[in-house]
């Protein structure tokens, strides 16, 4: 598969709803998530557990994700658009982010990295 085959079917997967169903297919067993903070989270299993416990904080009303755009030959990034009721505030809001991920000869994302609008 290519560069531009791998990040097609993970934009087309994370605008049918199904973003854990590319973290658990698409994600290689030691990936790095780096948050825009700095911490980082490593392993699949881990950044899945990070994933969903940012879900659980809020109701998710609707997502967009724009992209792909692609870096050199293993490279690419999305541009998400979130919709979402933080649980905290109750208020809605649109929060908005670029993600960078880096793939592997065999195909998987091995490191992601997120870029945010504002503080989160």
């Amino acid at each position: 598969m290519s560069l531009q085959s791998v990040a097609k079917q993970f934009v087309d997967l994370c605008n049918q709803g199904k973003n854990f169903d590319v973290m658990q297919t698409m994600y290689a067993p030691d990936i790095v998530s780096v948050e825009a903070s700095g911490n980082e989270t490593a392993g699949q299993e881990a950044v899945i557990q990070k994933s969903k416990n940012w879900a659980a904080g809020l109701t998710l009303h609707g997502e967009k994700v724009r992209g792909p755009f692609f870096n050199g030959p293993n490279q690419f990034a999305v541009h998400f658009t979130f919709e979402v009721t933080p649980k905290a505030t109750g208020q809605r809001v649109t929060q908005e982010e670029v993600g960078v991920y880096t793939v592997n000869a065999a195909d998987k994302i091995v490191r992601e990295q997120f870029f945010y609008e504002g503080n989160w």
